[in-house]
Formats: C-alpha cells, structure tokens, sequence
C-alpha cells in the first residue's frame, strides 16, 4: 500500500510539472486572432476585458505592445502584451503574449494560467464584437 501511495504521489507531482509547463508555454507563445472590428473599437474591447472587478487585479504597465497590462503578484507578475494592427481588407488583428514574466525552475512561469484564461477571454469578447467580459 506504501508503494502505491508513494507511486501516485510522485505521478502526480509529475502530472501537475507537466501541466505547469504546457500552460506556461502557452502563455508566452503569441496568440493572434482577428475581428470586424476597427482598431479603435478592439482596443476599447481588449481594454474592457480587463476591467471591472479585474481592475484590482490588473494594472497598466510600459511594454512592447499598444495595450500591456500587468498582474499584480509576488516578484512583480506578469505582464501580458496585446498589440492592435489593422488588416488590408477592414477590421483589426490582435496578437496577446506574455511579455515579462517571473520564471521558477528554469521554465514555470508565475500566473501563467491567468494569461491563459485572459487571452480566451479576449478572443470570445473580440468573437462577439462586445465590451463586456464573461
């Protein structure tokens, strides 16, 4: 029974590493998506997405995108970079990534979920051409 309970801790340990890393790699890639929208509006959208009872949580920040916004957290957080641009036949692209992050064991990064969580977020908001988060 030991040996079980040894096994299933250490695969747990293991799977929760794992998991730790796909969301981490997540966050940092970029993730773009398009709209209908005009620049102007999907900024207001993106920007919307993080306000509410999220601004406690969320600060502006200086970055490399139009929009950077940072999680307020231990080690400073993370800061999540979302750039506007408008496409040749009408409508915006928007590119979300994490652009400063705190990394723990060489490749976890803190609150790579909650950039995760915001960037499908902003991609259904920006999907259905309104400003207010779900």
């Amino acid at each position: 029974m030991e040996g079980f309970l040894c096994f299933a801790f250490v695969a747990g340990m293991v799977g929760l590493i794992v998991w730790q890393f796909i969301e981490t790699r997540k966050a940092v890639s970029t993730t773009t998506c398009e709209t209908a929208c005009d620049p102007a509006r999907t900024a207001q959208i993106v920007r919307d997405a993080f306000g509410g009872p999220r601004t406690v949580l969320w600060t502006s920040a200086t970055g490399p995108g139009t929009i950077n916004m940072r999680r307020r957290g231990i080690h400073g957080g993370i800061t999540m970079s979302i750039t506007v641009a408008p496409r040749a036949g009408g409508g915006s692209q928007v590119a979300m990534w994490a652009s400063e992050t705190t990394v723990y064991f060489v490749f976890l990064v803190n609150f790579a979920g909650v950039v995760n969580r915001r960037k499908r977020a902003i991609e259904r908001l920006l999907a259905a051409g309104q400003g207010t988060p779900r």
